[in-house]
């Protein structure tokens, strides 16, 4: 028998141990804090001396507004492992992720981003569970599908995470790119605020309208999951319009969900993200206390959205103008190994 793919004898879960349950150090955690340059009157919160503060609304919250807000507009929401590499495999291993993130100042998808940024959370003192997704068809990128099926989801999909203040869940998700909140906010059914301005994003507790289950035998209907809407064009009541994003649970997704979740979306020919080059990072306000905008480049194309305004910054004809916009644009430094990913002389579509 062929000893080339050996029977696996360590397989993805959470440590039984809790005291061997992985985290990252206080030097790990300041070289982070440096990464997305968070602010001195953070590195100042009293959760950094004190990390029973971390469940408090009163001190853990506004740093963990700080430290998404922060990490958003300095960690990249792409999938250029997909693209720009040998293997194209993701890793959801957390040491290779800081490695990658920290280390490295490359981004990720919503699983990479999230398992990194929850387990800074945890090594802060905040209680984090990890949960599971479905992307709306809204936010496809393929026309026909939002034209067409913009009210279905997409099979679990998405990771996000929720981190409890006193007696609240937060829903917390730095995964999303530009479609995301982009901000901590309550697990609250009919919650609604303005996200990045002038944009409205609500969350509800409510029935997807794809179930099977739309009449029960006690009559109780569909069950219920939290939907994530947002609404881009919240001044005009006229063409006032939500969209949904995605729904969720609270169940708690382990990391084996995670790998399954990850493999899927990063091999199956369907999935936009093994199709297209895509790298986001949002703006701040000149005060770095407001996401204003974003800035996204998308197969050959980086646009910049600041409110409602949105342009072409730069259109890449060939891979090394595209390889160019990554460096200077987004601060994206690949490996020449990396660059070889795609073929290095292709015209863009």
């Amino acid at each position: 028998m062929s000893s080339s793919n050996p029977a696996p004898n360590v397989l993805t879960q959470i440590p039984l141990d809790e005291d061997a349950r992985p985290g990252y150090s206080d030097a790990e955690l300041r070289d982070y804090f440096e990464c997305i340059k968070l602010p001195q009157k953070y590195l100042n919160s009293i959760v950094l001396k004190d990390r029973t503060q971390a469940g408090t609304k009163e001190h853990g919250l506004p740093l963990l507004r700080a430290l998404t807000r922060h990490h958003t507009c300095n960690v990249p929401f792409d999938n250029l492992v997909l693209h720009y590499s040998t293997h194209k495999i993701v890793t959801l291993d957390l040491a290779e992720l800081y490695t990658k993130i920290v280390r490295r100042r490359l981004g990720g998808r919503c699983m990479e981003n999230n398992s990194f940024f929850g387990t800074v959370l945890r090594s802060l003192g905040y209680e984090v569970r990890n949960c599971g997704g479905r992307v709306a068809r809204a936010m496809s990128p393929y026309p026909d599908v939002r034209r067409n099926q913009s009210m279905t989801y997409d099979g679990w999909n998405h990771m996000l995470n929720l981190v409890r203040l006193d007696d609240e869940w937060y829903v917390v998700d730095v995964g999303m790119g530009s479609m995301g909140p982009n901000l901590p906010f309550p697990l609250r059914d009919g919650f609604e605020t303005t996200s990045v301005p002038p944009r409205l994003i609500r969350l509800q507790l409510r029935s997807i309208p794809e179930s099977y289950a739309t009449k029960s035998a006690n009559g109780t209907g569909s069950p219920k999951m939290w939907c994530f809407d947002i609404c881009y064009n919240p001044v005009d009541d006229a063409t006032k319009e939500w969209l949904p994003v995605y729904c969720f649970t609270e169940t708690e997704f382990l990391p084996q969900d995670y790998e399954v979740m990850s493999w899927f979306t990063s091999t199956n020919p369907r999935s936009f993200f093994t199709r297209y080059v895509t790298c986001t990072k949002m703006l701040m306000d000149e005060d770095k206390e407001m996401i204003v905008g974003n800035i996204t480049l998308f197969k050959d194309t980086v646009r910049k959205t600041i409110g409602t305004n949105r342009m072409v910054i730069k259109e890449c004809k060939t891979e090394d103008e595209r390889l160019q916009a990554l460096a200077e644009i987004f601060n994206v430094h690949l490996t020449d190994e990396e660059k070889r990913g795609i073929p290095h002389d292709r015209i863009l579509a």
